[in-house]
C-alpha cells in the first residue's frame, strides 16, 4: 500500500480518459481553462512534516487569511522560489471546513485571460498559474478574480493564482492590490537538509555545518537553488570547495576562461570567447561543429569570416586550446573535472549579456538548424537549450526551437518539443507554446506541420485531451490530407477510440461543419482503420446525417474537392477488391450524391467503361437517380 504523508488530502486521479470525455466539448471553440488533478506526489512537500514556512511569516500569515476571508489569494514572486507548494499547503490546509478540497492545477487555453472562464465547482482549491500572459488582460480581470474569489466561499471554492513581479503591472494588478501577497521562500539550510533527507543522503546533512557554506546561508537562495546545492552534495565525491564552486556556476574558473592572458599569434579575445561559448553548447560534440558554431556567432556579431579571414586565424588546435577545450578523439569538451561546467558556461553567458539574449537564441538554435552541423551534434545543442530554458525560465528558447528548428530538422524539433511538453517543469509552458503558436490567422506551414507531428506522437499518449485540442487548432490551418495530420488523427483515434469517436461526433454536429472537423474526417478515411471508424459512427440516423453531410460539404468546397475525389477513387477500389463494405457504402453514397446540389463532382459517373453500370459508383448512380425521383415524387404530392 501507498504510504501517504500526514497533513495531505489523497485524491482519486481520474484516468486520462475520463478528462479526454469531460472535455470533448473544448476541443475546438473558444476560450477555455482545463482542470488538471494534483497528483499525490505532489502534496507531499506541503506535508505537515516537509512543509518549511516561508521566510516571511507575516505575508505568509496575511495569505491564510487572504484565502480564508475573500476566497482568493495571489502569490507574487519569481519563478522557482516554492510558490507552487506554498499555494498547496495553504489549499490544502484550509480549516473549518467539512471535507478536504480536491486540489486542481489549472492550465488556460485563452487567447486572453477572462476571470469568468475559471471552473467554479464547489470543494475544490485551484491553483492558477499567470507566470506568464499572453497578452495583458482587460482593465476589469482584477476585479474578476475578486468576485470570483468571494462567489467562492460560497461554495467552499478557493483559488490561489500565482504570478511574478514583471508580470503583474497595470490596472488589473492594482485592482487585485488588497488580495496579493509578496511570497517569500523558506530558509534555504533547513531546505537543503531536508532535501539531503528525501534523497537519501542523510549521512551528508553533517557537511552542510562546515564554514565554507557559510556564504550561502548568508545568500539565503530561492528554493530552486537550494534543491540544485543538494543535488550537487548528493552527487560530490568528498566534501570540498568544488561543491561551492559548482553552485556558484564556477564563476572564478568561467572568468578566467574568458579573460585569459593575450599574447603573440593568440586568437583574438572575441574569437576565444566565442569558441568557449560554442564548446558549452556542444559540449561532447565534434571539434569541426564547435568551430562551426563559433564562426557562426562571430558572423552574427559582424566579425568578418569569410576564407581569407579564417585563413588568417590561428589554427583550428590552437583556437580549441586557447579555449581549454580537451580533446578526446574527433570531439571536444569542456574540464571534465569540474561537474555541469558547460551548462554554468551558457548560464554565465545569459546571465551576464542578458541584452544578448535574442541574438543568442537565435544563434544557439541556428547552429542545431544547420546542415552542417551533424544530427548528433544538433541533438546536443537542442538538449543544452531546453536545460538551459528550464534553469533561467527563459521560455523564449522553446519559440526560438519551434520558428527556426521547424523548417531545417523537424523531426529533432518534435523529439525535442515532445519531451518538453511532458516534462513537469517545462510541460506546462511548452504545452502553452504550441496552443498560442496556433492562433494566429496564418501561422508558418511549418509551425503548423511541427505541432500537428508532436500532438499526434508521445504526446497524445501521455496527454490527448490536450494533444487534441492543439490538433484541432493546427487542422484549421493544414492542407487537406496532409500527411502528418492523417497520421495524428489515425494516432489519436487509435489510442482512444471511444473518447475521440466522442468528439470527432461533437465536431461534425456543427452547422456547417468547420474546417478542423472536415480536416480531420478526410484525415480518417485516408486510412483503413479509420474509414471502418467513420463507417461504425453511421449506425445512428444522427451519425448517418453526420457522416453524408461531411462529404457532401467537402465535395462543395473548391479547396477539398480534388482531395476528397481522390480519396473517394481509392474507397471504390477498396470496395471493388472487399476492404470496405459494399453494401453499405452503395447506401451512404448514394444519399452523398442523391441532391441536385450536389452534383458538381459529378464526373466519376460518366465513365466509357461499358462495366460501369455493374461497378460500385455504377450502382450508387443508379441508387442516387431513384431516391432523386422518389424525393421529387413525395415533394409533387
Amino acid at each position: 500500500m501507498t504510504q501517504t504523508a500526514p497533513g495531505t488530502h489523497v485524491q482519486n486521479v481520474a484516468p486520462h480518459a475520463t478528462a479526454f470525455q469531460a472535455e470533448s466539448q473544448h476541443f475546438y471553440g473558444g476560450d477555455f481553462v482545463r482542470q488538471q488533478l494534483v497528483q499525490p506526489t505532489d502534496l507531499a512537500a506541503c506535508s505537515d512534516d516537509l512543509f518549511i514556512m516561508p521566510r516571511d511569516a507575516e505575508n505568509w500569515q496575511l495569505a491564510q487569511s487572504l484565502l480564508r476571508d475573500r476566497g482568493v489569494a495571489i502569490l507574487c514572486a519569481p519563478e522557482g522560489t516554492g510558490r507552487r507548494t506554498a499555494a498547496l499547503r495553504l489549499l490544502a490546509t484550509m480549516g473549518s471546513l467539512p471535507l478536504p478540497l480536491t486540489l486542481v492545477d489549472l492550465e488556460p487555453e485563452w487567447s486572453k485571460p477572462d476571470a469568468t472562464k475559471l471552473p467554479a465547482s464547489a470543494g475544490r482549491g485551484y491553483i492558477l498559474d499567470l507566470s506568464e500572459l499572453p497578452q495583458p488582460p482587460g482593465p476589469r480581470f482584477g476585479q474578476g478574480l475578486r468576485k470570483y474569489g468571494s462567489d467562492g466561499k460560497e461554495d467552499a471554492r478557493y483559488l490561489v493564482v500565482l504570478t511574478t513581479p514583471d508580470e503583474w503591472q497595470g490596472k488589473w494588478a492594482e485592482e487585485t492590490r488588497h488580495i496579493t501577497v509578496t511570497h517569500s521562500s523558506p530558509d534555504a539550510k533547513p531546505l537543503v537538509r531536508q532535501e539531503l533527507r528525501l534523497l537519501g543522503a542523510e549521512g551528508r546533512i553533517s557537511w552542510t555545518d562546515q564554514d565554507m557554506y557559510n556564504g550561502i546561508w548568508q545568500s539565503n537562495p530561492p528554493v530552486q537553488e537550494a534543491r540544485r546545492l543538494a543535488y550537487i552534495i548528493c552527487q560530490a565525491k568528498t566534501n570540498d570547495h568544488n561543491i561551492v564552486d559548482e553552485f556558484l556556476g564556477w564563476t572564478t574558473h568561467i572568468n578566467g576562461l574568458l579573460t585569459p592572458k593575450q599574447g603573440p599569434g593568440e586568437p583574438e579575445l572575441i574569437s576565444t570567447r566565442a569558441t568557449i561559448w560554442a564548446g558549452a553548447l556542444l559540449d561532447g560534440g565534434r571539434k569541426r561543429s564547435v568551430l562551426h558554431a563559433s564562426d557562426m556567432l562571430l558572423k552574427r556579431l559582424k566579425f568578418p569570416r569569410e576564407p581569407k579571414n579564417v585563413l588568417a586565424d590561428p589554427t583550428s588546435g590552437h583556437r580549441l586550446q586557447a579555449a581549454s577545450l580537451t580533446p578526446q578523439g574527433d570531439r571536444s569538451f569542456h574540464a571534465t573535472d569540474k561537474h555541469n561546467l558547460a551548462p554554468a558556461i551558457l548560464r554565465h553567458l545569459w546571465e551576464e549579456f542578458p541584452t544578448q539574449r535574442k541574438i543568442l537564441r537565435s544563434w544557439a538554435v541556428s547552429v542545431a538548424a544547420h546542415p552542417d552541423v551533424p544530427e548528433d551534434d544538433a541533438r546536443i545543442a537542442v538538449y543544452t537549450l531546453l536545460g538551459l530554458s528550464k534553469e533561467l525560465h527563459d521560455n523564449d528558447i522553446i519559440d526560438s526551437i519551434g520558428s527556426e528548428l521547424a523548417g531545417h530538422r523537424i523531426s529533432l524539433a518534435v523529439e525535442a518539443l515532445t519531451s518538453a511538453a511532458i516534462d513537469p517543469a517545462l510541460g506546462k509552458y511548452v504545452r502553452g507554446r504550441l496552443y498560442r503558436w496556433m492562433l494566429p490567422k496564418k501561422p508558418a506551414p511549418t509551425i503548423v506541420d511541427l505541432v500537428t507531428r508532436i500532438c499526434g506522437g508521445e504526446l497524445a499518449t501521455h496527454q490527448p485531451s490536450i494533444a487534441m485540442t492543439r490538433l484541432a487548432r493546427a487542422a484549421v490551418h493544414a492542407p487537406f490530407l496532409s500527411p502528418s495530420m492523417v497520421d495524428a488523427f489515425r494516432h489519436l483515434a487509435r489510442i482512444n477510440p471511444t473518447e475521440f469517436t466522442k468528439a470527432l461526433e461533437a465536431w461534425l454536429a456543427e452547422e456547417p461543419v468547420k474546417r478542423h472537423g472536415l480536416v480531420a474526417f478526410l484525415s480518417l478515411a485516408a486510412t483503413d482503420e479509420g474509414a471502418q471508424l467513420l463507417l461504425s459512427m453511421t449506425d445512428s440516423p444522427a451519425g448517418r446525417q453526420r457522416f453524408v453531410s461531411a462529404w457532401q460539404q467537402l465535395l462543395q468546397d473548391d479547396a477539398s474537392r480534388n482531395a476528397v475525389d481522390e480519396q473517394l477513387d481509392n474507397w471504390g477500389s477498396k470496395v471493388e477488391t472487399g476492404v470496405l463494405p459494399a453494401e453499405q457504402l452503395v447506401d451512404l453514397m448514394a444519399d452523398v450524391y442523391e441532391p441536385k446540389v450536389h452534383r458538381t463532382s459529378l464526373r466519376r459517373f460518366f465513365a466509357q467503361d461499358p462495366d460501369f453500370q455493374d461497378s460500385f459508383w455504377g450502382e450508387v448512380l443508379e441508387q442516387a437517380i431513384i431516391r432523386s425521383r422518389e424525393r421529387e415524387k413525395a415533394s409533387a404530392e
